[in-house]
């Protein structure tokens, strides 16, 4: 499961994990035209910024809801 069926997935449950590093900086329109930015120049930063998820995470979570992100993430 790509990062982002798994972010659909869980918001279509009322869970909001946030895409970290979602969009590069390199993607702003300000940024967006200079060479340093072409997405061959950061492959790496294109790699996170595709792949990482920050799952909800908060004082007053509550194992249920642990447990429920969990049995989210298990089924595919």
């Amino acid at each position: 499961m790509t990062r982002d069926e798994l972010y659909f997935k869980l918001r279509e449950k009322n869970i909001f994990g946030r895409r970290y590093f979602y969009p590069l900086i390199s993607e702003f329109a300000t940024y967006r035209g200079l060479p340093s930015a072409r997405k061959e120049n950061l492959p790496n930063a294109h790699k996170l910024a595709d792949s990482v998820i920050c799952l909800p995470m908060y004082h007053e979570l509550q194992t249920e809801d642990i447990d429920r992100v969990i049995e989210l993430i298990k089924t595919k």
